[in-house]
């Protein structure tokens, strides 16, 4: 699940998200090496964020919700939050993980996280 904190992994989400196509489009569109997105996309297949049909990549509604959710994250992390929230999250995080540990599905440990960084109190937006 971390490796979706990865910035090439949301790079190929998003890329996916907003032009479904062949490895070579996304080869094109992401500008990764060729190896880096053929392991990205693997995962990404495995884990049931993207689908793939008559050879062409295109998201599932699971990757919806993940993408959802990072751009969530992104939205957050320009936001000034206090140290009680960063630990809320960090234990949340470690949840988490045991979540993994104890063969909870990805998208299950996802939610987990989301709700942790929802919680957040926002106290200043930084310009």
């Amino acid at each position: 699940m971390y490796g979706l904190f990865d910035a090439q992994i949301a790079q190929m989400l998003r890329a996916v998200a907003e032009h479904p196509g062949a490895f070579n489009d996304m080869l094109r569109r992401t500008e990764l090496p060729k190896a880096t997105l053929h392991r990205g996309l693997g995962n990404l297949l495995k884990d049931r964020l993207v689908k793939k049909i008559s050879g062409r990549y295109a998201i599932t509604s699971e990757g919806e919700l993940v993408l959802a959710a990072l751009r969530q994250l992104e939205a957050r992390a320009k936001l000034k939050i206090t140290d009680e929230d960063v630990r809320h999250m960090l234990r949340q995080a470690k949840r988490t993980m045991r979540m993994e540990s104890s063969g909870f599905n990805r998208i299950e440990q996802f939610v987990s996280v989301q709700e942790a960084v929802e919680s957040v109190k926002v106290t200043k937006v930084l310009a």
